[in-house]
């Protein structure tokens, strides 16, 4: 806004599925594979995802050693996510998958961030969510032989709307901003 003081912006946050030609929106972040459609969709970043939680939890709790102790484990579950209740990663022996033992679920990342920082579980969120958190020690990784498969982060347009200056300067200011690498991920 300080580069293009004449662009005014109304920002919506909300984490389920939006359809911008329907509600009549400019621009969308999405952080997702995407699904063909009607939409355009420009490449921001990656985002990384990682399995974390709180040196109290841990300490209390016992560090798991292996995917599968993970269901002996509290965990705080992210409500949108396309698997379920199941982690898929990348391991040592290729894609798994494991059924958690949620006891928290919740559509927001940071809701989950601070519950896993307040030591009721283990969380599975991308690092910018927790990024912060695990460089100061609130949160500390743990399983990290075992990879998310990476998801992207997307400007969202409308197909059928000509492209405009503001969401053309919108879309490449925050690819700039985010980097890639993301600069979330550059101090982890």
């Amino acid at each position: 806004m300080e580069r293009y003081p004449d662009i005014k912006v109304e920002l919506t946050l909300n984490d389920r599925f939006i359809d911008p030609i329907e509600e009549g929106f400019d621009l969308t972040i999405r952080i997702a594979d995407l699904p063909d459609s009607g939409l355009i969709a420009r490449k921001l970043t990656s985002a990384k995802r990682v399995i974390c939680a709180s040196p109290s939890y841990l300490k209390k709790n016992g560090i798991p050693k292996s995917l599968s102790e993970l269901r002996n484990h509290c965990c705080l579950h992210y409500g949108y996510l396309a698997t379920g209740n199941q982690w898929r990663l990348v391991g040592p022996e290729g894609q798994v998958s494991v059924q958690i033992k949620s006891i928290l679920c919740s559509n927001n990342g940071e809701v989950l961030r601070d519950g896993a920082i307040s030591g009721l579980g283990i969380v599975f969120l991308p690092t910018f969510i927790v990024g912060p958190d695990l460089q100061e020690g609130r949160l500390c990784t743990i399983l990290a032989d075992y990879e998310a498969p990476e998801i992207n982060v997307y400007a969202v347009y409308p197909h059928n709307r000509h492209l405009s200056a503001k969401i053309r300067l919108l879309s490449q200011f925050l690819k700039d901003r985010f980097g890639d690498p993301p600069y979330w991920d550059l101090v982890l």
